[in-house]
């Protein structure tokens, strides 16, 4: 006498798809109080004679009775996995079945794991998230029911979506706007009529504010660079110190939250400023090192020439005190008598 066995396919499924469970091995026609045809058994679907999922018995739209045995006490039947509050929490359902010959076995079928997911966990107000889920009720259009998934972030309802046959979805939404800057959020995924859910959560970054060059006496040219604030905002005020460096003209964030502007810094004492954004109502801080001024280096003065003096004039003064040499000039020729060397 063979052992009975059953099958499932596929042998991991989601509430409210279709699945086939293959017997074999039950009471063959040759096993007396078969009550089909020319004596076979069945599986009728009252009293014992019924398949079971996970305790409870299997009963139509979810299953079709009664099921007919072979010869060889073999069988096919097809089933749905009803989307309820038991499957949507189970991991896993075995299946029982048993035919008026007494014969009975087990098959068990996981279920895949709820879950949603996210392409990236953190961008800013306004860009799109693309949104995946896996595990949730399929589509079937041979079932009673059909499911459909509401989308929030944090408080706001954003979309809701059908899962595909295998139970899957995928859905872009954007950030909303009134998300807070910054914050960490949770996308929550329900099953609508029910209290099944997923999440996942979602970071809006902080704004950044950047300035360059990061240190200079007042009168430097800087560069303000700001990020991650709401799109198309007009910008209150950027500030070195108490001071603004605003342009005068309407200035606004481009498509991506950010801004650029140049400045001039003010006359401020040297020392460690705040530089300041304001949009929106959404501030950010960098710094910025006031110097002291640059002083220009002192140059040598060059000697100064003695002054020039006519020979004349300068020796004016020694002629009037009589300090000249005297010097005496005479020819030995013109004298009357040679003078005597010693010889």
């Amino acid at each position: 006498m063979l052992t009975p066995t059953i099958s499932a396919s596929p042998s991991s499924a989601v509430p409210n798809q279709a699945v086939v469970l293959i017997g074999g091995g039950f009471s063959a026609k040759s096993v007396a109080g078969g009550t089909g045809s020319g004596g076979r058994h069945k599986v009728t679907g009252t009293g014992a004679s019924i398949i079971t999922m996970g305790g409870n018995t299997l009963q139509s739209p979810y299953i079709t009775y009664p099921i007919d045995l072979d010869d060889g006490g073999s069988w096919v039947a097809e089933l749905i996995i009803e989307g309820n509050s038991s499957t949507f929490s189970a991991s896993s359902l075995q299946f029982v079945a048993k035919d008026t010959g007494g014969a009975t076995a087990t098959a068990s079928v996981n279920l895949v794991s709820r879950k949603i997911s996210i392409d990236d966990s953190e961008s800013r107000i306004g860009t799109t998230v693309k949104l995946n889920g896996v595990g949730f009720p399929a589509t079937n259009v041979t079932s009673p029911k059909s499911f459909r998934v509401t989308i929030q972030y944090g408080s706001n309802n954003l979309t809701s979506v059908t899962p595909d046959t295998d139970g899957e979805f995928e859905v872009d939404f954007v950030v909303p706007t009134a998300a807070v800057i910054p914050s960490t959020n949770t996308i929550t995924a329900t099953i609508s009529g029910t209290t099944s859910t997923s999440t996942v959560n979602h970071s809006v970054p902080a704004v950044t504010t950047s300035i360059a060059p990061t240190s200079g006496p007042s009168g430097t040219t800087v560069t303000v660079t700001g990020t991650n604030f709401r799109a198309f905002r007009t910008i209150s005020d950027v500030t070195i110190g108490v001071l603004s460096i605003l342009p005068s003209s309407s200035t606004t964030t481009d498509k991506d939250g950010s801004f650029t502007i140049t400045g001039v810094v003010p006359g401020l004492p040297p020392g460690i400023r705040r530089v300041e954004s304001t949009i929106g109502g959404v501030k950010s801080f960098a710094s910025f090192k006031v110097t002291e001024p640059d002083v220009p280096p002192t140059a040598t003065p060059a000697p100064t020439p003695a002054p020039s003096v006519d020979p004349a004039a300068g020796l004016a003064p020694l002629i009037a005190d009589e300090n000249l040499v005297r010097v005496w000039h005479f020819d030995p020729s013109a004298q009357d008598t040679p003078p005597s060397f010693g010889c």
